[in-house]
């Protein structure tokens, strides 16, 4: 899958490349910006690009995951689990409003799979957190993270072949 996705973008620009990884749910930062640096590309460029993309990528999430989840339960469309699972985790409201932008931040900031933006953003949308604190929390974790990436990258312990092979 990652030759395909890779394949898919030959011919554009290595930053928008590297942009169009960062966005991706599977990849985001974590790929973007090892990509960008096989491709010689300057951090300068590379940082700034992977982490808007990442972060940009999300706002829809953000703002639209519990409208449209509001919509689908009204249907009947979620089955009952989701449902479920959707009330209780909407019930820990006052918790996550306690802590829950430590724990959103840290959770993006881990660069691993299944932790990052976009799952950060659909965690934030279920616990209903704040729009503008959530997106707060997606940035810094994405800062973070691709800080992290860049560090193992630049070391030789994260680089093209994690991502492209």
């Amino acid at each position: 899958m990652r030759e395909a996705i890779l394949g898919a973008l030959s011919g554009l620009h290595p930053l928008v490349k590297v942009a169009i990884v960062s966005a991706l749910p599977i990849f985001e930062v974590r790929g973007g910006i090892p990509l960008g640096i096989h491709w010689g590309l300057p951090l300068t460029q590379i940082l700034p690009v992977a982490i808007a993309a990442n972060v940009l990528i999300v706002v829809p999430v953000l703002l639209w995951f519990n409208p449209i989840a509001d919509w689908l339960m009204e249907r009947g469309i979620m089955t009952g689990i989701v449902r479920r699972l959707i009330a209780r985790a909407r019930s820990k409201k006052p918790m996550v409003d306690k802590y829950g932008v430590f724990a959103v931040t840290l959770f993006v900031a881990i660069p691993l799979p299944i932790t990052g933006a976009w799952t950060g953003a659909l965690v934030a949308s279920v616990f209903e957190m704040n729009f503008w604190r959530a997106l707060a929390c997606m940035l810094l974790g994405v800062i973070v993270a691709s800080v992290i990436v860049t560090a193992l990258s630049m070391a030789g312990f994260w680089g093209y072949e994690a991502v492209a092979g």
